[in-house]
Protein backbone atom coordinates (compact mmCIF):
# COMPACT_ATOMS: atom_id res chain seq x y z
CA UNK A 1 0.00 0.00 0.00
CA UNK A 2 2.73 2.75 1.13
CA UNK A 3 4.58 1.72 -2.64
CA UNK A 4 1.04 2.52 -4.42
CA UNK A 5 0.76 5.41 -2.21
CA UNK A 6 4.36 6.89 -3.06
CA UNK A 7 3.61 6.01 -6.88
CA UNK A 8 0.49 8.04 -7.05
CA UNK A 9 1.98 10.99 -5.46
CA UNK A 10 5.15 11.18 -7.82
CA UNK A 11 2.40 10.76 -10.87
CA UNK A 12 -0.15 12.91 -9.90
CA UNK A 13 0.27 15.24 -6.65
CA UNK A 14 3.51 16.44 -7.10
CA UNK A 15 3.04 18.07 -10.63
CA UNK A 16 0.05 19.88 -9.22
CA UNK A 17 2.83 21.57 -6.96
CA UNK A 18 4.94 22.90 -9.98
CA UNK A 19 7.94 20.20 -9.35
CA UNK A 20 7.39 16.37 -10.05
CA UNK A 21 11.35 15.98 -9.74
CA UNK A 22 14.05 17.74 -9.42
CA UNK A 23 15.18 20.23 -12.72
CA UNK A 24 17.73 22.43 -14.15
CA UNK A 25 16.50 25.92 -14.59
CA UNK A 26 18.43 27.80 -17.21
CA UNK A 27 19.15 31.67 -16.13
CA UNK A 28 21.02 32.56 -19.48
CA UNK A 29 22.91 30.75 -22.33
CA UNK A 30 25.94 29.26 -20.14
CA UNK A 31 24.36 29.77 -16.40
CA UNK A 32 22.22 27.49 -14.98
CA UNK A 33 21.40 25.66 -11.36
CA UNK A 34 19.67 22.79 -9.67
CA UNK A 35 16.34 22.70 -8.51
CA UNK A 36 15.29 20.66 -5.69
CA UNK A 37 12.04 20.51 -4.22
CA UNK A 38 11.01 24.00 -5.56
CA UNK A 39 14.59 25.78 -4.41
CA UNK A 40 17.95 26.28 -6.30
CA UNK A 41 20.88 24.81 -4.69
CA UNK A 42 24.65 25.04 -5.49
CA UNK A 43 26.15 20.99 -5.56
CA UNK A 44 28.72 22.13 -2.76
CA UNK A 45 29.68 18.71 -2.85
CA UNK A 46 32.39 15.67 -3.61
CA UNK A 47 32.67 12.38 -5.12
CA UNK A 48 33.08 9.22 -3.23
CA UNK A 49 35.44 7.18 -4.15
CA UNK A 50 34.85 4.42 -7.21
CA UNK A 51 34.79 1.40 -4.45
CA UNK A 52 33.58 3.44 -1.00
CA UNK A 53 29.50 2.86 -1.64
CA UNK A 54 30.21 -0.65 -2.42
CA UNK A 55 29.17 -1.88 1.08
CA UNK A 56 26.37 -1.06 4.01
CA UNK A 57 29.50 -0.08 6.11
CA UNK A 58 31.10 1.99 3.81
CA UNK A 59 27.95 4.40 3.43
CA UNK A 60 27.82 4.80 6.63
CA UNK A 61 31.49 5.67 7.35
CA UNK A 62 31.74 7.76 4.45
CA UNK A 63 28.27 9.67 4.75
CA UNK A 64 28.97 10.26 8.39
CA UNK A 65 32.10 11.41 8.18
CA UNK A 66 30.56 14.12 4.71
CA UNK A 67 27.58 15.24 6.90
CA UNK A 68 30.54 16.83 9.58
CA UNK A 69 32.16 18.01 6.12
CA UNK A 70 29.54 20.24 5.95
CA UNK A 71 29.00 18.92 2.49
CA UNK A 72 25.65 19.71 1.37
CA UNK A 73 25.32 16.97 -1.91
CA UNK A 74 27.71 13.60 -2.29
CA UNK A 75 28.70 11.69 -5.69
CA UNK A 76 27.61 8.18 -5.27
CA UNK A 77 28.42 5.28 -7.19
CA UNK A 78 25.71 2.50 -8.18
CA UNK A 79 27.37 -0.26 -10.39
CA UNK A 80 25.94 -2.67 -12.41
CA UNK A 81 27.39 -5.71 -11.24
CA UNK A 82 25.97 -4.61 -7.77
CA UNK A 83 22.14 -3.91 -9.47
CA UNK A 84 21.90 -7.70 -11.38
CA UNK A 85 24.52 -9.84 -10.15
CA UNK A 86 22.32 -12.72 -11.78
CA UNK A 87 21.24 -11.58 -15.55
CA UNK A 88 17.63 -10.45 -15.33
CA UNK A 89 17.75 -10.95 -11.08
CA UNK A 90 18.02 -7.19 -9.45
CA UNK A 91 19.08 -6.20 -5.97
CA UNK A 92 18.53 -2.54 -4.84
CA UNK A 93 19.88 -2.47 -1.31
CA UNK A 94 23.23 -1.24 -2.54
CA UNK A 95 20.77 1.87 -3.77
CA UNK A 96 18.72 1.42 -0.72
CA UNK A 97 21.57 2.25 1.93
CA UNK A 98 22.54 5.30 -0.08
CA UNK A 99 19.10 6.44 0.26
CA UNK A 100 18.79 5.96 3.46
CA UNK A 101 21.81 6.91 5.00
CA UNK A 102 22.14 10.13 2.64
CA UNK A 103 18.54 11.31 4.57
CA UNK A 104 20.11 10.66 7.56
CA UNK A 105 22.87 12.48 6.79
CA UNK A 106 20.84 15.52 5.23
CA UNK A 107 22.94 14.79 1.79
CA UNK A 108 21.34 15.25 -1.76
CA UNK A 109 22.71 12.01 -3.65
CA UNK A 110 24.33 12.74 -7.42
CA UNK A 111 24.00 8.97 -8.45
CA UNK A 112 26.72 7.47 -10.67
CA UNK A 113 25.91 4.84 -13.43
CA UNK A 114 28.64 2.66 -13.31
CA UNK A 115 27.28 0.76 -16.02
CA UNK A 116 29.21 -0.17 -19.35
CA UNK A 117 31.54 1.70 -19.55
CA UNK A 118 33.96 2.83 -16.25
CA UNK A 119 36.55 5.27 -17.18
CA UNK A 120 36.65 3.46 -20.64
CA UNK A 121 36.50 0.00 -19.76
CA UNK A 122 33.61 -2.37 -19.19
CA UNK A 123 35.01 -2.96 -15.23
CA UNK A 124 31.84 -2.23 -13.36
CA UNK A 125 29.76 -4.86 -15.88
CA UNK A 126 28.14 -8.22 -14.65
CA UNK A 127 30.66 -11.16 -14.76
CA UNK A 128 27.14 -12.61 -16.71
CA UNK A 129 27.71 -10.03 -19.04
CA UNK A 130 31.66 -9.96 -19.56
CA UNK A 131 31.72 -14.15 -20.10
CA UNK A 132 29.39 -14.09 -22.62
CA UNK A 133 31.57 -12.23 -25.38
CA UNK A 134 29.42 -13.49 -28.68
CA UNK A 135 26.20 -11.96 -27.16
CA UNK A 136 28.20 -8.81 -25.53
CA UNK A 137 30.78 -8.32 -28.53
CA UNK A 138 33.99 -6.08 -27.50
CA UNK A 139 35.48 -3.25 -29.61
CA UNK A 140 38.32 -4.20 -31.43
CA UNK A 141 41.90 -2.82 -32.59
CA UNK A 142 42.70 -2.47 -36.50
CA UNK A 143 44.62 -6.06 -35.65
CA UNK A 144 41.00 -7.67 -34.67
CA UNK A 145 42.27 -8.05 -31.38
CA UNK A 146 39.48 -7.20 -28.48
CA UNK A 147 39.69 -4.70 -25.98
CA UNK A 148 38.20 -4.37 -22.25
CA UNK A 149 35.57 -2.29 -23.64
CA UNK A 150 31.75 -2.97 -24.77
CA UNK A 151 31.05 -2.60 -28.38
CA UNK A 152 29.17 0.78 -28.36
CA UNK A 153 27.50 -0.46 -31.73
CA UNK A 154 26.02 -3.42 -30.07
CA UNK A 155 21.95 -4.04 -29.52
CA UNK A 156 22.66 -6.36 -26.97
CA UNK A 157 24.53 -4.60 -24.99
CA UNK A 158 22.94 -1.36 -25.26
CA UNK A 159 19.40 -3.55 -24.66
CA UNK A 160 21.12 -5.03 -21.55
CA UNK A 161 22.16 -1.73 -20.05
CA UNK A 162 19.33 0.08 -20.76
CA UNK A 163 17.02 -2.14 -18.87
CA UNK A 164 19.30 -2.16 -15.57
CA UNK A 165 19.29 1.46 -15.84
CA UNK A 166 15.70 1.60 -16.00
CA UNK A 167 14.75 -0.69 -13.20
CA UNK A 168 17.24 1.61 -11.34
CA UNK A 169 14.92 4.92 -12.34
CA UNK A 170 11.90 2.85 -11.82
CA UNK A 171 13.31 2.31 -8.40
CA UNK A 172 13.79 6.34 -7.52
CA UNK A 173 10.45 7.16 -8.67
CA UNK A 174 8.77 4.45 -6.20
CA UNK A 175 10.84 5.61 -3.41
CA UNK A 176 12.34 9.04 -3.23
CA UNK A 177 10.10 10.78 -5.57
CA UNK A 178 9.07 12.88 -2.69
CA UNK A 179 12.10 12.94 -0.54
CA UNK A 180 14.05 13.62 -3.82
CA UNK A 181 17.09 13.04 -2.18
CA UNK A 182 18.75 11.69 -5.75
CA UNK A 183 19.01 15.09 -7.93
CA UNK A 184 20.77 14.19 -10.73
CA UNK A 185 22.09 11.14 -12.84
CA UNK A 186 25.57 10.49 -14.42
CA UNK A 187 25.19 8.08 -17.53
CA UNK A 188 27.98 6.13 -17.88
CA UNK A 189 31.30 6.99 -16.45
CA UNK A 190 34.37 8.76 -18.43
CA UNK A 191 33.40 7.21 -22.06
CA UNK A 192 36.42 7.02 -24.10
CA UNK A 193 38.61 4.20 -26.07
CA UNK A 194 41.67 3.98 -24.96
CA UNK A 195 44.84 2.34 -27.27
CA UNK A 196 42.96 3.18 -30.12
CA UNK A 197 40.93 6.16 -31.42
CA UNK A 198 38.17 4.39 -32.56
CA UNK A 199 36.62 0.91 -32.74
CA UNK A 200 37.79 -1.24 -35.66
CA UNK A 201 35.23 -4.01 -35.57
CA UNK A 202 33.43 -4.82 -38.83
CA UNK A 203 30.30 -3.32 -38.20
CA UNK A 204 32.32 -0.21 -36.93
CA UNK A 205 34.04 -0.44 -40.12
CA UNK A 206 31.34 -0.82 -42.66
CA UNK A 207 29.70 2.25 -40.59
CA UNK A 208 32.60 4.52 -40.57
CA UNK A 209 32.93 3.76 -44.55
CA UNK A 210 29.39 4.98 -44.90
CA UNK A 211 27.38 8.26 -45.05
CA UNK A 212 27.68 10.61 -42.11
CA UNK A 213 24.04 10.51 -40.26
CA UNK A 214 21.26 12.14 -41.68
CA UNK A 215 21.10 13.76 -38.07
CA UNK A 216 24.25 15.14 -38.09
CA UNK A 217 24.51 16.29 -41.25
CA UNK A 218 21.35 18.50 -40.88
CA UNK A 219 22.43 19.26 -37.37
CA UNK A 220 25.49 20.89 -38.94
CA UNK A 221 24.03 22.91 -41.84
CA UNK A 222 21.70 24.12 -39.49
CA UNK A 223 24.09 25.29 -36.83
CA UNK A 224 26.89 26.55 -39.04
CA UNK A 225 27.79 29.95 -37.08
CA UNK A 226 27.71 28.30 -33.56
CA UNK A 227 29.60 25.34 -33.89
CA UNK A 228 32.35 25.26 -31.59
CA UNK A 229 35.52 26.35 -33.65
CA UNK A 230 37.25 22.96 -33.83
CA UNK A 231 34.51 21.32 -35.53
CA UNK A 232 33.88 24.34 -37.85
CA UNK A 233 37.45 24.20 -39.15
CA UNK A 234 37.66 20.07 -39.09
CA UNK A 235 34.73 20.77 -41.83
CA UNK A 236 36.07 20.02 -45.51
CA UNK A 237 33.10 19.86 -47.55
CA UNK A 238 29.10 20.59 -47.32
CA UNK A 239 27.41 18.46 -44.72
CA UNK A 240 25.22 16.58 -48.02
CA UNK A 241 23.12 13.65 -47.62
CA UNK A 242 25.56 11.00 -48.35
CA UNK A 243 28.65 12.47 -47.36
CA UNK A 244 30.88 10.11 -45.94
CA UNK A 245 33.00 10.89 -42.24
CA UNK A 246 35.98 11.09 -44.04
CA UNK A 247 34.67 13.43 -47.26
CA UNK A 248 33.22 15.66 -44.35
CA UNK A 249 35.83 15.93 -41.64
CA UNK A 250 38.97 14.30 -43.59
CA UNK A 251 40.94 11.28 -43.06
CA UNK A 252 42.87 11.22 -39.87
CA UNK A 253 42.87 9.94 -36.29
CA UNK A 254 40.78 13.02 -35.41
CA UNK A 255 37.93 12.01 -37.79
CA UNK A 256 38.01 8.71 -36.03
CA UNK A 257 37.31 10.14 -32.93
CA UNK A 258 34.23 12.07 -34.27
CA UNK A 259 32.88 9.24 -35.46
CA UNK A 260 33.64 7.50 -32.09
CA UNK A 261 32.06 9.87 -29.97
CA UNK A 262 28.63 9.66 -32.61
CA UNK A 263 28.69 6.26 -31.59
CA UNK A 264 29.07 6.85 -28.03
CA UNK A 265 26.96 9.68 -27.82
CA UNK A 266 23.93 8.19 -29.73
CA UNK A 267 24.36 5.28 -27.66
CA UNK A 268 24.19 7.39 -24.44
CA UNK A 269 20.92 8.90 -25.77
CA UNK A 270 19.22 5.70 -25.88
CA UNK A 271 20.06 5.11 -22.15
CA UNK A 272 19.38 8.63 -20.64
CA UNK A 273 16.05 8.96 -22.61
CA UNK A 274 14.26 5.34 -21.48
CA UNK A 275 15.32 6.20 -18.09
CA UNK A 276 13.91 9.78 -18.22
CA UNK A 277 10.86 8.48 -19.33
CA UNK A 278 10.70 6.37 -16.39
CA UNK A 279 11.92 9.17 -14.02
CA UNK A 280 12.86 12.60 -15.70
CA UNK A 281 15.70 13.41 -13.39
CA UNK A 282 18.24 15.71 -14.78
CA UNK A 283 21.64 14.16 -16.57
CA UNK A 284 24.88 14.58 -17.04
CA UNK A 285 27.98 12.63 -19.16
CA UNK A 286 31.32 13.34 -17.67
CA UNK A 287 34.74 13.46 -19.41
CA UNK A 288 38.53 12.60 -18.96
CA UNK A 289 40.43 15.44 -19.92
CA UNK A 290 42.74 15.42 -23.32
CA UNK A 291 45.29 16.69 -21.73
CA UNK A 292 49.62 16.50 -21.72
CA UNK A 293 49.09 16.97 -25.46
CA UNK A 294 48.37 13.22 -25.70
CA UNK A 295 46.07 12.02 -29.04
CA UNK A 296 43.16 10.34 -29.13
CA UNK A 297 43.38 6.74 -27.99
CA UNK A 298 46.28 7.97 -25.78
CA UNK A 299 43.81 9.85 -23.88
CA UNK A 300 39.74 8.21 -24.27
CA UNK A 301 38.89 8.75 -27.76
CA UNK A 302 35.49 9.76 -28.08
CA UNK A 303 33.79 11.06 -24.41
CA UNK A 304 32.18 14.38 -24.16
CA UNK A 305 35.18 16.69 -24.74
CA UNK A 306 34.78 20.06 -25.40
CA UNK A 307 35.62 20.66 -28.90
CA UNK A 308 33.26 17.63 -29.78
CA UNK A 309 30.26 19.41 -28.33
CA UNK A 310 28.38 19.73 -30.88
CA UNK A 311 28.29 15.79 -31.76
CA UNK A 312 26.36 15.38 -27.81
CA UNK A 313 24.16 18.02 -28.33
CA UNK A 314 23.19 16.49 -31.40
CA UNK A 315 23.18 12.81 -30.23
CA UNK A 316 22.32 13.23 -26.97
CA UNK A 317 19.55 15.80 -26.59
CA UNK A 318 18.61 13.84 -22.98
CA UNK A 319 22.08 14.81 -21.81
CA UNK A 320 21.92 18.27 -19.32
CA UNK A 321 25.63 18.96 -19.08
CA UNK A 322 28.73 17.62 -19.84
CA UNK A 323 30.88 17.62 -16.97
CA UNK A 324 34.72 18.42 -16.32
CA UNK A 325 36.93 16.34 -14.14
CA UNK A 326 40.07 17.99 -13.67
CA UNK A 327 43.31 15.91 -12.33
CA UNK A 328 45.67 18.26 -14.29
CA UNK A 329 47.05 21.73 -14.04
CA UNK A 330 45.88 24.85 -15.33
CA UNK A 331 42.77 25.56 -13.85
CA UNK A 332 41.47 28.27 -14.78
CA UNK A 333 41.81 27.18 -18.75
CA UNK A 334 39.65 23.89 -17.98
CA UNK A 335 36.96 25.52 -16.44
CA UNK A 336 36.39 28.10 -19.39
CA UNK A 337 36.83 25.37 -21.48
CA UNK A 338 33.54 23.67 -20.22
CA UNK A 339 31.54 27.03 -19.33
CA UNK A 340 30.42 27.06 -22.99
CA UNK A 341 27.19 28.20 -24.24
CA UNK A 342 24.59 25.62 -23.81
CA UNK A 343 26.79 23.94 -21.22
CA UNK A 344 26.93 25.27 -17.44
CA UNK A 345 30.07 24.67 -15.33
CA UNK A 346 29.77 21.40 -13.73
CA UNK A 347 33.00 20.22 -11.52
CA UNK A 348 31.98 16.33 -10.84
CA UNK A 349 35.56 15.71 -10.25
CA UNK A 350 38.64 17.30 -9.47
CA UNK A 351 41.87 15.97 -7.87
CA UNK A 352 41.47 16.42 -4.18
CA UNK A 353 43.91 18.88 -2.83
CA UNK A 354 43.97 21.83 -0.25
CA UNK A 355 43.63 24.45 -3.34
CA UNK A 356 40.40 22.92 -4.14
CA UNK A 357 39.08 25.28 -1.53
CA UNK A 358 40.14 28.19 -3.53
CA UNK A 359 39.26 26.37 -6.69
CA UNK A 360 35.30 25.96 -5.61
CA UNK A 361 35.27 29.93 -4.16
CA UNK A 362 36.14 30.44 -8.13
CA UNK A 363 34.28 28.32 -9.88
CA UNK A 364 30.96 29.70 -7.92
CA UNK A 365 31.35 33.27 -7.93
CA UNK A 366 33.43 33.40 -11.39
CA UNK A 367 32.07 30.66 -13.54
CA UNK A 368 28.24 30.15 -11.53
CA UNK A 369 28.86 26.63 -11.29
CA UNK A 370 26.11 24.56 -10.41
CA UNK A 371 28.25 22.47 -8.59
CA UNK A 372 31.82 21.68 -7.58
CA UNK A 373 33.20 18.10 -5.79
CA UNK A 374 36.45 16.80 -5.31
CA UNK A 375 37.42 13.46 -5.81
CA UNK A 376 37.78 10.72 -2.88
CA UNK A 377 36.23 13.40 -0.85
CA UNK A 378 35.91 10.55 2.11
CA UNK A 379 39.28 10.89 1.73
CA UNK A 380 39.56 14.56 3.62
CA UNK A 381 40.04 15.06 7.08
CA UNK A 382 37.76 17.76 9.28
CA UNK A 383 41.19 19.29 10.64
CA UNK A 384 44.63 19.75 9.71
CA UNK A 385 47.75 19.31 12.39
CA UNK A 386 49.19 22.55 12.43
CA UNK A 387 50.65 23.54 15.47
CA UNK A 388 50.14 27.35 15.15
CA UNK A 389 45.91 27.39 14.98
CA UNK A 390 43.85 29.25 17.68
CA UNK A 391 42.63 26.23 19.02
CA UNK A 392 45.98 24.27 19.11
CA UNK A 393 46.05 22.43 22.33
CA UNK A 394 42.41 22.70 23.11
CA UNK A 395 40.85 19.53 23.91
CA UNK A 396 37.81 20.32 21.11
CA UNK A 397 35.68 17.51 19.99
CA UNK A 398 35.43 17.05 15.73
CA UNK A 399 31.86 18.91 15.91
CA UNK A 400 33.15 21.93 18.27
CA UNK A 401 35.75 21.98 15.71
CA UNK A 402 33.21 22.88 13.19
CA UNK A 403 31.46 25.05 15.17
CA UNK A 404 33.95 27.21 17.29
CA UNK A 405 33.90 30.78 17.05
CA UNK A 406 36.60 31.87 14.80
CA UNK A 407 35.15 31.27 10.82
CA UNK A 408 38.78 31.44 9.75
CA UNK A 409 40.16 29.14 12.42
CA UNK A 410 43.31 27.38 10.64
CA UNK A 411 42.54 24.26 12.67
CA UNK A 412 39.69 23.58 10.75
CA UNK A 413 41.23 21.87 6.80
CA UNK A 414 40.69 24.04 3.75
CA UNK A 415 38.07 22.44 1.88
CA UNK A 416 35.90 22.30 5.22
CA UNK A 417 36.63 26.06 5.92
CA UNK A 418 35.62 26.78 2.48
CA UNK A 419 32.07 24.87 2.02
CA UNK A 420 31.16 25.97 5.52
CA UNK A 421 31.29 29.82 4.09
CA UNK A 422 29.76 28.94 0.51
CA UNK A 423 26.88 27.16 2.39
CA UNK A 424 26.47 30.25 4.45
CA UNK A 425 26.70 32.37 1.53
CA UNK A 426 24.61 30.33 -0.73
CA UNK A 427 21.19 32.01 -0.75
CA UNK A 428 22.80 34.97 -1.61
CA UNK A 429 25.43 33.49 -4.27
CA UNK A 430 22.06 32.01 -5.83
CA UNK A 431 20.26 35.27 -6.08
CA UNK A 432 23.48 36.61 -8.10
CA UNK A 433 24.21 34.03 -10.34
CA UNK A 434 24.16 35.02 -13.70
CA UNK A 435 24.20 38.56 -12.85
CA UNK A 436 27.18 41.53 -12.74
CA UNK A 437 26.82 41.50 -9.10
CA UNK A 438 28.49 38.81 -8.54
CA UNK A 439 32.23 37.90 -9.68
CA UNK A 440 35.49 35.77 -8.56
CA UNK A 441 39.06 35.73 -8.64
CA UNK A 442 41.58 33.25 -8.14
CA UNK A 443 45.36 34.50 -7.36
CA UNK A 444 48.58 32.49 -7.32
CA UNK A 445 52.11 32.69 -8.66
CA UNK A 446 50.80 33.33 -11.75
CA UNK A 447 48.79 35.66 -11.46
CA UNK A 448 48.94 37.67 -7.64
CA UNK A 449 46.26 40.39 -8.69
CA UNK A 450 43.30 40.91 -10.41
CA UNK A 451 40.35 43.53 -10.84
CA UNK A 452 36.42 43.85 -10.35
CA UNK A 453 34.64 46.73 -12.09
CA UNK A 454 31.24 46.65 -10.16
CA UNK A 455 28.16 48.35 -11.22
CA UNK A 456 28.62 51.17 -8.78
CA UNK A 457 31.93 52.26 -10.95
CA UNK A 458 34.33 51.31 -8.31
CA UNK A 459 37.75 49.32 -9.27
CA UNK A 460 38.05 46.58 -6.62
CA UNK A 461 41.72 45.72 -6.63
CA UNK A 462 42.33 42.53 -5.31
CA UNK A 463 45.99 40.98 -4.30
CA UNK A 464 47.26 38.24 -2.45
CA UNK A 465 47.39 38.78 0.89
CA UNK A 466 51.05 38.38 1.02
CA UNK A 467 51.90 41.23 -1.22
CA UNK A 468 51.34 43.19 2.11
CA UNK A 469 54.59 41.64 3.88
CA UNK A 470 53.11 41.43 6.87
CA UNK A 471 52.03 37.67 7.36
CA UNK A 472 54.35 34.35 7.36
CA UNK A 473 55.14 33.49 4.44
CA UNK A 474 55.13 36.57 2.53
CA UNK A 475 58.68 35.78 1.67
CA UNK A 476 58.42 32.44 0.55
CA UNK A 477 59.18 31.97 -3.22
CA UNK A 478 56.11 30.19 -4.06
CA UNK A 479 52.69 31.34 -2.43
CA UNK A 480 49.99 29.38 -1.73
CA UNK A 481 46.26 29.53 -4.21
CA UNK A 482 43.96 32.62 -2.45
CA UNK A 483 40.57 33.46 -4.10
CA UNK A 484 37.06 35.41 -3.37
CA UNK A 485 33.93 35.99 -4.31
CA UNK A 486 32.70 39.11 -4.32
CA UNK A 487 28.87 39.99 -3.97
CA UNK A 488 27.24 43.36 -4.44
CA UNK A 489 24.01 43.19 -2.18
CA UNK A 490 23.49 47.50 -2.93
CA UNK A 491 24.66 51.16 -3.76
CA UNK A 492 28.64 50.73 -2.80
CA UNK A 493 28.12 47.48 -0.13
CA UNK A 494 29.09 44.47 -0.51
CA UNK A 495 30.37 40.91 0.61
CA UNK A 496 34.03 39.26 0.28
CA UNK A 497 33.90 35.49 0.64
CA UNK A 498 37.24 33.72 0.78
CA UNK A 499 40.86 33.34 2.11
CA UNK A 500 43.99 34.90 1.16
CA UNK A 501 42.97 38.11 -0.36
CA UNK A 502 43.64 42.15 0.45
CA UNK A 503 41.30 44.50 -1.14
CA UNK A 504 41.89 48.26 -2.33
CA UNK A 505 38.65 50.43 -3.81
CA UNK A 506 39.41 53.50 -6.70
CA UNK A 507 37.23 55.07 -8.70
CA UNK A 508 36.66 52.88 -11.30
CA UNK A 509 36.59 56.29 -13.98
CA UNK A 510 38.93 58.24 -12.36
CA UNK A 511 41.79 55.57 -13.73
CA UNK A 512 45.16 54.50 -11.38
CA UNK A 513 46.48 58.73 -10.86
CA UNK A 514 44.44 60.70 -9.09
CA UNK A 515 43.56 64.04 -10.63
CA UNK A 516 41.91 67.18 -8.90
CA UNK A 517 38.59 67.13 -8.78
CA UNK A 518 38.87 63.32 -9.09
CA UNK A 519 36.64 61.13 -6.41
CA UNK A 520 38.40 59.11 -3.66
CA UNK A 521 37.17 55.61 -2.04
CA UNK A 522 36.98 55.20 1.42
CA UNK A 523 35.56 52.29 3.73
CA UNK A 524 32.76 53.17 5.87
CA UNK A 525 32.27 50.19 7.54
CA UNK A 526 33.57 46.97 7.65
CA UNK A 527 32.52 43.66 9.68
CA UNK A 528 33.00 39.97 10.07
CA UNK A 529 30.16 37.81 9.35
CA UNK A 530 27.65 34.43 9.80
CA UNK A 531 24.75 34.32 7.78
CA UNK A 532 21.87 32.45 8.31
CA UNK A 533 19.08 31.74 6.21
CA UNK A 534 20.48 34.81 3.96
CA UNK A 535 20.26 37.33 6.95
CA UNK A 536 23.85 38.33 7.81
CA UNK A 537 24.93 38.79 11.58
CA UNK A 538 27.87 40.70 12.90
CA UNK A 539 30.26 38.37 14.33
CA UNK A 540 33.19 41.19 14.88
CA UNK A 541 33.88 45.11 13.54
CA UNK A 542 36.96 45.23 11.89
CA UNK A 543 37.41 49.25 11.59
CA UNK A 544 41.00 49.23 12.93
CA UNK A 545 43.87 47.34 12.94
CA UNK A 546 42.03 44.74 10.53
CA UNK A 547 41.33 46.77 7.75
CA UNK A 548 44.81 49.09 8.26
CA UNK A 549 42.87 51.90 9.55
CA UNK A 550 40.77 52.26 6.66
CA UNK A 551 43.02 51.63 3.86
CA UNK A 552 42.00 47.79 2.56
CA UNK A 553 39.83 44.77 3.44
CA UNK A 554 41.80 41.75 4.46
CA UNK A 555 41.66 38.38 4.96
CA UNK A 556 44.80 37.01 5.32
CA UNK A 557 46.22 33.54 4.08
CA UNK A 558 45.04 30.40 6.34
CA UNK A 559 41.73 31.90 7.45
CA UNK A 560 38.35 31.59 5.72
CA UNK A 561 35.84 34.11 6.13
CA UNK A 562 32.81 36.67 5.32
CA UNK A 563 33.20 40.33 5.68
CA UNK A 564 30.74 42.97 5.01
CA UNK A 565 31.94 46.32 3.94
CA UNK A 566 30.28 49.30 2.91
CA UNK A 567 32.38 52.43 1.01
CA UNK A 568 32.23 56.06 1.10
CA UNK A 569 33.11 58.98 -1.85
CA UNK A 570 35.11 61.96 -0.40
Amino acid sequence: MNRILTIITATFILPLLGYAQPRIERLDNSTARIVVNGKPMLMIGGELGNSSASTPEDVKHSFAHLHKMGLNTVLAPVSWELIEPEEGQFDMSSLDVILTEARRNELKVVLLWFGTWKNSMSCYAPEWFKRDTKRFPRAHTPEGKPVEEASSLSKNVLEADRRAFCRIMEYLRDHDATEQTVIMVQVENEIGMIDVPRDYSADAEKLYRSAVPRQLADYIRNNQKSLHPYLKEKIQTQAKNNVTWTQLFGDDIYTEEIFQTWTYATYVEQIAKAGRAVYNLPMYVNVALDSRDRKPGQYPSGGPLAHLIDLWHCGAPSIDVLGVDIYDSGIRSWLSKYHLPDNPLFVPEIRLEDKDAMYALYAFGHHGAMGFCPFSIEDYPLHTDRKDSDMSGMDLSQDDQLNAFSAGSTYISPIVASYRILRQAEPLILERQGTSDMDAVLLDDEQREADIITNDDIRLTIRHSYSLGWEPGARDAEWPEAACIILRIGKEDYLVIGSGVVITCTDAKSGEIWKPGDARIGIAKCESVSITDGTMHVRRHLNGDQTHQGRHVRIPVGEFDIQHFRLYRY
